[in-house]
């Protein structure tokens, strides 16, 4: 059941009109990932029958119930959730009509194709068959297989990228390549090689941003944020790591940088937003930052200091952020609570607030909070989406914003 709260805040030129908890199915994984119009949702569900657990794909408007589809591909097949992976198992298409599917078979070492999901009709198409069903670990591979991760459309919905593992003659997994499928037939152009895993991916234009980890930990040499022209192949280094390493410790300065990832550009491609952490501590440090093309200035997301803040602990953390249609601004999930901020609930029939729903002006820094939220049921790693319109979908909710202007 949606619960709703209409409340305008004239605050920072945007009003928060309602905000509505998703209604996940049970089962539901608490990675959500939205739409690009904010309107519809993708997630997996597992279902426990007797002595195993059946997995779907779900689809659906964010305010209505979703449809749940099998995996095309028998089990075991790499579809299985991890909610703490940082492999990307679903991608919108820009129109929001298609969902490109591939799983996560790196972590369960099963492998997987790259599948389109037709949203209304829920038909299924192989868009990279390999002739290739089964275990990625154990024995030889045949050669010519082929394991595609981190898919990523196009502006135009013409191309899905992918970091794609090929099975060399020796039945083993050779060096990765960025490459593009072309989301009609299926072929595909291997773009550049690469020197490391993809952590994170995002398209503006005929430009991929594309952030490396090497499996062992971060190497400095090969490592980061990179810019790679799809036209020309052509890569060049935008963020190194010890310039993400030195930003994270403009926040943390007790904590190692350990991770970088994901990323998502501004609507008008001037801006990238990353996220830069450690993943060994606990909790997990992470916050966002965005770098500016034109000049490389990276920038840490402004929150209030507070009392309990140390140099490896930030007691409001942001959990989730998504860019303004129009670029100016960040709407960020936080969590924790500020004593000197009132508490003014978004959700009053929900559980006890947890943090703040707050909105940053990139130009300016300033920081504005609108309201407060518990801790939505999809808080994991990252993924939000503020629409061209009013809709957006973070913390677990559906929020639908307007202009004060």
């Amino acid at each position: 059941m949606w619960r709703i709260v209409i409340i305008l805040l004239a605050l920072g030129g945007w009003q928060v009109e309602s905000a509505a908890v998703l209604p996940l199915v049970p089962g539901a994984s608490t990675r959500v990932f939205p739409s690009p119009h904010a309107r519809s949702i993708a997630y997996h569900r597992a279902v426990r029958v007797n002595s195993h657990t059946d997995y779907f794909v779900c689809v659906g408007d964010a305010d209505g119930e979703p449809t749940c589809y099998p995996p095309p591909q028998e089990l075991p097949s790499g579809f299985e959730p991890d909610p703490n992976s940082h492999f990307r198992p679903f991608s919108w298409s820009p129109d929001g009509a298609t969902l490109a599917v591939v799983g996560q078979p790196l972590v369960n070492l099963n492998d997987t194709d790259l599948w389109l999901l037709d949203v209304a009709t829920g038909g299924w198409t192989s868009l990279t068959d390999d002739g290739y069903e089964g275990a990625l670990a154990g024995s030889t591979l045949p050669a010519g297989v082929s394991v595609e991760v981190q898919p990523v459309w196009s502006p135009d919905g013409t191309q899905i990228a992918v970091e794609r593992i090929p099975i060399n003659e020796q039945g083993e997994f050779a060096p990765s390549t960025l490459s593009l499928v072309d989301a009609a037939t299926g072929a595909v152009r291997d773009l550049a090689p690469l020197a490391g895993s993809v952590t994170g991916m995002d398209w503006s234009r005929s430009t991929l941003a594309v952030s490396l980890r090497h499996p062992g930990g971060l190497d400095a040499s090969s490592d980061g944020i990179s810019l790679v022209d799809v036209e020309r192949g052509e890569i060049e280094t935008l963020v190194s790591v010890e310039e993400a390493e030195s930003a994270l410790q403009t926040v943390y300065p007790d904590v190692a940088l350990e991770f970088i990832g994901p990323l998502s550009w501004s609507p008008d491609g001037s801006r990238l937003l990353f996220w830069a952490g450690n993943s060994t501590t606990t909790p997990i440090v992470t916050w966002p930052f965005w770098v500016t093309l034109d000049n490389g200035e990276i920038t840490a997301l402004a929150l209030p200091a507070h009392p309990n803040d140390s140099g490896a602990r930030r007691a409001l953390r942001p959990l989730q952020a998504a860019w303004s249609p129009d670029g100016t601004a960040l709407l960020v999930f936080a969590i924790g609570l500020h004593p000197d901020e009132p508490v003014t609930p978004l959700d009053p029939s929900g559980e006890r607030a947890r943090g703040g729903l707050r909105l940053i002006d990139v130009a300016a820094g300033t920081d504005t909070l609108l309201g407060n939220l518990p801790l939505g049921p999809a808080t994991a790693f990252y993924i939000a989406t503020w629409g061209p319109d009013s809709d957006a979908i973070i913390n677990g909710y559906h929020v639908v914003m307007t202009s004060s202007d």
